[in-house]
């Protein structure tokens, strides 16, 4: 008798099923992954540019927060102000709302009055320069509101945190830590008057004065920073409460700063006071009357005691705000 015929197709067990299921599958990913290439394999990323740039620090900023070997300072210190100007100049202030107001000359309060004035007031002006890379920050001191510190050099990292500024220690510590937030713009009729002034002469009632320098910031964000700041002080070698009425004076005689906003409208030119060294300023007006030709500027206008002012300021030339 014939034999039956068996069935020439191979009967798979469900293991050898499940491994042919696992081969098909592993090729058709590695195909994928050949035709496809950088959906799977991405290159390394490219170099990036500098994060701190000129463009992105020119501004006013408020520290809100400021950290000294991972302890605060701030809080409980008062916020500081630092301004950074496209022409590559800058100040700082930092000037307590909570100091008293004393209605008298300096030379007539006594030390603790004085004491309540200066102790927590910090300020100063200069130049500065960010790093090729946008690494750091370099700022020079050309003056402070304390005595000494003259033409030091302060170096900081320079990260943007989303819209936050932070300047940082380049020490192995990376202290300190400061935090800044950017102060809205002020609006501004006119920018005719935008940059750093240095006042050459002042006659207050047709008579010349000699006064220290004086520098003027004037944004363009419409925030204005002003420094009289004299030069060649010394430090007197004590704590500020140990201070005496002379000490006082020889410390901060000559010294003024304040910092606002300020418009500019038609020929007038009007500083508000926000801040000031003087307490008793505070929120008041400066308002005078401009001319300019070339990079000089006139002032002309009236101070608080009824004193016809007129100051003469030359337009400091701008500066390139890159190290290379």
């Amino acid at each position: 008798m014939p034999r039956k015929h068996e069935n020439t197709k191979s009967k798979r067990s469900p293991v050898s099923c499940v491994r042919v299921f696992v081969t098909a599958v592993s090729l058709c990913v590695a195909l994928c992954a050949v035709a496809s290439g950088s959906a799977f394999a991405q290159a390394p990323p490219g170099p990036q540019g500098p994060q701190c740039t000129a463009t992105r620090l020119v501004g006013t900023w408020e520290r809100v927060s400021l950290l000294r070997n991972a302890l605060s300072v701030q809080p409980p210190d008062a916020p500081l102000f630092v301004k950074f100007g496209a022409d590559g100049y800058w100040s700082m202030m930092v000037m307590p709302d909570d100091r008293p107001k004393v209605g008298k000359p300096l030379e007539q309060q006594t030390p603790k009055e004085l004491w309540s004035r200066f102790a927590k007031v910090e300020g100063a002006q200069g130049t500065w320069t960010i790093a090729a890379d946008g690494s750091v920050v370099t700022r020079l001191h050309l003056a402070n509101i304390a005595a000494g510190g003259e033409n030091s050099k302060q170096d900081r990292s320079c990260i943007f945190e989303s819209d936050i500024l932070a300047l940082i220690g380049t020490g192995a510590n990376r202290s300190p830590q400061a935090r800044f937030k950017r102060l809205p713009a002020h609006p501004m009729k006119s920018d005719a008057l935008v940059g750093t002034w240095e006042r050459t002469s002042i006659r207050v009632d047709g008579k010349d004065l000699q006064l220290p320098s004086e520098v003027v910031i004037l944004g363009e964000d419409g925030w204005f920073s002003l420094t009289q700041l004299p030069t060649g002080r010394k430090s007197v070698g004590k704590p500020l409460e140990q201070y005496t009425a002379d000490d006082y004076a020889k410390t901060f005689g000559g010294v003024s700063a304040a910092r606002g906003t300020y418009t500019v409208d038609g020929s007038t030119l009007s500083l508000k006071h926000i801040a000031d060294v003087d307490p008793n300023r505070v929120g008041s007006d400066a308002v005078a009357e401009f001319s300019v030709q070339g990079s000089t500027m006139t002032l002309r206008g009236t101070a608080p005691s009824g004193a016809k002012i007129e100051a003469r300021y030359q337009r400091l030339k701008p500066l390139e705000t890159t190290a290379r």
